[in-house]
């Protein structure tokens, strides 16, 4: 007997793989972790902050909007890199709420037209603004019409109106708003969260606790939900699914390769088997037999490492403005480099790793250089230039965040991670 072919509802590549967007053939839910159900319930706890907290470009915006969505919350999302004071907050607030955020009332003043005539009621008002009008009682009057604008609240407007409506706050990127104003929106929440609010704040782990730490009193309305790294086996899911949907077939080991380069990001991972079609010249679902695709996946390494991480790598290399030529520094394969160039070469050589101590750093950079070591202070401050560079070019996608205090640098872009490891690694090996 024939085998039947199998039926497919065609789709675009673009609907299947979304890498930057909210996918949906290709969302993968990890319901193994309980990842879903642990967010829906910290949402719904009463009178709760939540502090969604995951590696960026992890799925957290994913997974909240999905939750968000598939429970039917209305919510108002903004962006914590826009928000350089508390101000900013609640007036993108009210923008999302089309709140008005000027208001204008008229009032009218009258007199009688006596002997004298009106000149001293009218004096110097445009024609326009002067008004006969008649009382109950027959007297004929000029009335003269005022307009006073005013300022509303905005903080109050938006929080009675995220209150009357039921509408939840969700802010991305909070460890992205300064501490001051970070401080001042908690204290302005608190009350808002005792009568019902509900807010989310997204935030990379290292800053999990960055609302605590702004307001202490929140300490007992504070639900921390993390989202884990993602292994092998799920991001292999994003391909196998995808590739099912668009009745292609890849070899396993690529698939498997696509799957250990993306950083543990399904982000990463989406571009990876966007390119992947695209190259292939798959662009819809295949309607005959399974296409088997193989393309030169080292090409789509070198592509979006180039596209997403080179430029990042050439703003940090080329460090800040100096009046002064900066020490070049021999290395001990060859060449010099200033300390900036020699620093993201050491971070490389550690993997790159998420998290990075400065005794790694430290140890690289024995073994890059062969003189002119920079002392502790030297690498310290120009790992504070070198998250003050990136803080300036990337209001919301940092990729670096040096922690001075306890001598940590977190390389919190899973794309400037792919590039440190498949170009400089690579290349200084």
């Amino acid at each position: 007997m024939m085998k039947m072919p199998r039926l497919f509802q065609p789709q675009s590549l673009q609907s299947v793989f979304s890498p930057g967007g909210q996918p949906s053939v290709t969302y993968v839910d990890r319901a193994h972790l309980g990842i879903e159900a642990t967010l829906k319930k910290a949402i719904a706890l009463p009178n709760t902050i939540v502090a969604l907290t995951g590696p960026t470009k992890s799925g957290k915006t994913v997974l909240c909007t999905r939750v968000l969505q598939t429970y039917e919350y209305e919510y108002v999302w903004i962006d914590g890199g826009q928000i350089k004071n508390e101000g900013d907050a609640w007036s993108k607030i009210c923008t999302e709420l089309r709140l008005a955020t000027e208001f204008i009332e008229s009032e009218g003043s009258a007199g009688h037209a006596g002997a004298g005539g009106s000149g001293e009621i009218s004096a110097g008002l445009p024609a326009n603004q002067i008004k006969l009008s008649l009382t109950v009682n027959g007297s004929r009057l000029r009335s003269i019409e005022k307009s006073y604008r005013y300022l509303p609240d905005n903080m109050h407007q938006a929080i009675e109106a995220l209150l009357d409506k039921k509408i939840s706050l969700v802010i991305d990127y909070f460890h992205y708003v300064p501490d001051e104003a970070r401080a001042s929106l908690v204290r302005s929440l608190k009350g808002a969260v005792f009568r019902g609010l509900k807010v989310v704040l997204l935030s990379t782990p290292h800053r999990a606790f960055d609302a605590i730490k702004a307001e202490a009193e929140v300490t007992g309305r504070f639900k921390h939900v993390t989202v884990p790294h993602w292994s092998t086996d799920d991001l292999r899911l994003i391909a196998e699914i995808g590739f099912e949907a668009l009745n292609i077939e890849a070899e396993r080991d690529m698939i498997e390769t696509l799957a250990n380069e993306s950083e543990g990001s399904p982000l990463l991972m989406q571009r990876f088997c966007w390119n992947l079609c695209y190259d292939a010249g798959i662009v819809v679902t295949s309607t005959f037999s399974k296409l088997l695709v193989n393309v030169d996946v080292e090409a789509i390494f070198n592509e979006v490492a180039n596209d997403a991480g080179l430029p990042t790598y050439e703003k940090l290399a080329k460090g800040p403005q100096s009046r002064t030529d900066r020490i070049r520094r021999p290395m001990a394969g060859g060449g010099t480099a200033d300390i900036y160039e020699a620093i993201l070469l050491a971070v490389a050589k550690t993997g790159p790793k998420e998290r990075i101590s400065y005794d790694q750093i430290r140890t690289n950079l024995n073994l890059i250089l062969t003189d002119k070591i920079p002392q502790k202070i030297e690498v310290s401050n120009a790992l504070n230039y070198l998250t003050e560079i990136d803080s300036k070019e990337n209001k919301g996608q940092r990729a670096i965040d040096w922690d001075g205090q306890n001598l940590d640098l977190f390389l919190t872009d899973p794309f400037f991670r792919f590039y440190l490891r498949w170009k400089i690694a690579r290349q200084t090996a």
